[in-house]
């Protein structure tokens, strides 16, 4: 009996130090699971904060269409990729992009991609600015952009031998930048062209006998996310088109001129109709074109500055009184009307005809006086009335 009893003391004793065992294994086992899903979500934590800390700024964005800037081998290749889509003349394409990458981060960041539009860049260079810019070219498929912290590289990027096909991109659309870094941050930023307005008016301005109207462009409400640089006004005039001013369709007979700045004060060379055209151009040389604005004509603009008359005896009782008109260009006038009136008549017997009369396309009007003696007055407007003798 009493070696039974022992028996079962020691089972019992075992089995308590086997479930010991087994509870101390299965405390540890799940500490150490524990610990690692602790790790786990630490480790995943410093990720997402990573990932979130993560900045790349791009700014300072340059476009270029200079054939010299798309760093061919061969010069002979300028010819293969022009400035236009193939087919397509109407447009001209950017031939490189140069922009800053800048790190806002604490950390490294390494960029693994850059697509401008919607492709990759086979290849970028990175360009160090000195007094002769240094151009590095990576292959960034490769070799991955590392930008340290709190740095910024300046990239430039051709848009022919960079990519794996000519990037075709017009120099009037918006131009889109991606960048991608091994976080798989992407960061983006669409630079789009200047929007370009403006307003007309008429000024006044007073020339004594004369007044003349001066044409006033204001670009000053147009925009632009880089800031405008330049504004390039053309003024093209239907004055001389057939079979009427105005025939916009007969392209030879019209004329345009130049105005640049942000508002321009024209003195047209006729009477118009004119074509108003802007085309503003932004700090990183994107440009865009203004709807058209079409002004009516107007005599003003090239008033009449000169008018002299004169006279000629044709017979014994005959006398022609001429008076002539141009404009402040020294162009004759036609279509003015020019008024006649006695002035001296001291015999009482001057006649003439007739007493108003319009200019001819040589800018000349005439009265002829048939008998008598003494002066006959030209009338126009506010220049002086000229006396002119008649008779004999």
């Amino acid at each position: 009996m009493t070696g039974r009893s022992n028996e079962e003391a020691v089972s019992v004793i075992v089995g308590t130090l086997l479930l010991i065992l087994i509870t101390v294994t299965a405390a540890a086992g799940l500490a150490v699971m524990v610990a690692q899903l602790q790790k786990n979500e630490m480790d995943q934590q410093s990720h997402v904060a990573e990932v979130k800390s993560e900045q790349i700024n791009i700014t300072d964005i340059s476009l270029t269409n200079d054939p010299q800037a798309w760093n061919q081998t061969n010069t002979t290749d300028w010819d293969q990729y022009p400035f236009t889509t193939p087919g397509n003349q109407s447009w001209k394409n950017w031939s490189s992009v140069t922009f800053i990458l800048s790190n806002m981060n604490t950390d490294d960041v390494r960029v693994i991609g850059i697509a401008i539009g919607d492709r990759y860049s086979r290849n970028v260079s990175t360009v160090t600015t000195t007094a002769v810019p240094v151009y590095v070219r990576n292959n960034i498929s490769q070799d991955y952009l590392t930008i340290p912290a709190a740095r910024s590289q300046k990239i430039r990027i051709n848009f022919t031998d960079d990519f794996s096909s000519p990037q075709y991109l017009a120099d009037d659309g918006p131009v889109k930048i991606k960048v991608i870094t091994s976080l798989y941050n992407t960061f983006g930023i669409i630079f789009k062209p200047p929007d370009p307005l403006f307003l007309t008016r008429v000024e006044t301005e007073d020339l004594g006998v004369m007044q003349r109207h001066v044409l006033v462009l204001d670009g000053s409400s147009s925009t632009a996310d880089n800031g405008i640089a330049d504004w390039n006004w053309s003024v093209t005039s239907a004055g001389a088109t057939v079979p009427v001013p105005g025939t916009w369709t007969d392209t030879a007979n019209l004329t345009t001129m130049y105005n640049r700045g942000v508002v321009a004060r024209v003195y047209p060379s006729d009477s118009g109709p004119f074509r108003i055209g802007l085309r503003v151009t932004d700090g990183a040389g994107m440009s865009a074109a203004a709807n058209p604005v079409d002004i009516p004509a107007d005599r003003a603009y090239v008033p009449i500055s000169n008018v002299y008359a004169g006279a000629i005896r044709t017979t014994l009782n005959t006398t022609v009184v001429n008076v002539t008109v141009k404009d402040i260009n020294g162009v004759p006038v036609p279509g003015v009307t020019v008024n006649f009136a006695v002035g001296s008549n001291p015999f009482n017997n001057l006649t003439f005809a007739p007493d108003f009369a319009l200019t001819d396309s040589t800018g000349n009007a005439t009265t002829i006086a048939t008998d008598g003696i003494g002066t006959i007055k030209a009338i126009y407007g506010k220049f002086p009335v000229m006396e002119v003798p008649v008779g004999s």
